[in-house]
């Protein structure tokens, strides 16, 4: 399994966004756990981490999505996204 971790923006707000984000990574990540590494990140918009949520765990199917250091609302974000879209079994938030 490869790792691989990214640093979001100081700002994360819209779905187009999420999708230029992670844009260079691979189309399959069934065999990559992905970091994002959220220590930067000041605001964030639930249209973003959804998307992003989205496009990790549903479209290209990662293994593991670890959340890093995610500010308290950004991680209710992404965890209510992972279970909507029922995937948080591979989702996992981390401080």
């Amino acid at each position: 399994m490869t790792t691989e971790t990214i640093e979001t923006p100081r700002r994360m707000g819209s779905r187009e966004q999420a999708r230029s984000f992670l844009a260079t990574l691979p189309i399959d990540l069934s065999d990559s756990e992905i970091h994002i590494d959220c220590a930067q990140l000041e605001a964030s918009a639930p249209s973003f981490i959804d998307e992003m949520v989205k496009i990790l765990l549903v479209e290209r199917s990662a293994a593991k999505v670890r959340l890093l250091r995610a500010p308290p609302r950004t991680r209710e974000y992404a965890e209510r996204s992972a279970r909507n879209r029922g995937v948080d079994a591979r989702f996992f938030a981390v401080d």
